[in-house]
């Protein structure tokens, strides 16, 4: 591995919060979110509580995500926090005098959604995720 591809790595590993949600990078292990100070204690609180019961935590967040049943209490746990996926995916659009050109739609969805639209598709290579978010108020709220 080269040192540009562990720099273009490491730029999906980060943890960026304002008011209202906290933003995960899409390259981050729960085992990487353990060791960050920036990570609200109460989530790390709900990964080795919950999560760490349905997956090992030297996996990547979106892995898991991917991986994920509708059974596992994990999957409930983040409809719970109002985890949304953010998606980048290219379409073809039709410019003047018919022209086709390439264009960047990103989509933010709520992890339902996801589940539903847009997994096989990322399963596929047709979609990438970008990043994740969860509520603040919501993980407030939730009793661990």
């Amino acid at each position: 591995m080269t040192n540009m591809d562990t720099q273009n790595k490491d730029d999906f590993k980060y943890v960026i919060q304002d008011t209202n949600y906290v933003y995960f990078g899409r390259e981050l292990t729960y085992a990487e979110m353990m060791d960050k100070d920036d990570i609200p204690f109460k989530f790390k609180a709900v990964i080795s509580a919950h999560i760490a019961r349905d997956t090992d935590l030297d996996i990547k967040m979106a892995d898991h995500i991917l991986q994920i049943s509708d059974k596992e209490f994990s999957y409930r746990i983040f409809e719970r926090l109002k985890l949304t996926i953010r998606v980048c995916y290219k379409t073809q659009k039709k410019g003047f005098g018919g022209k086709i050109k390439e264009k960047w739609v990103h989509n933010a969805c709520p992890f339902g959604k996801f589940c539903d639209e847009y997994r096989s598709q990322v399963a596929d290579g047709d979609v990438m995720i970008e990043d994740f978010s969860i509520s603040k108020l919501a993980l407030m709220a939730l009793n661990i």
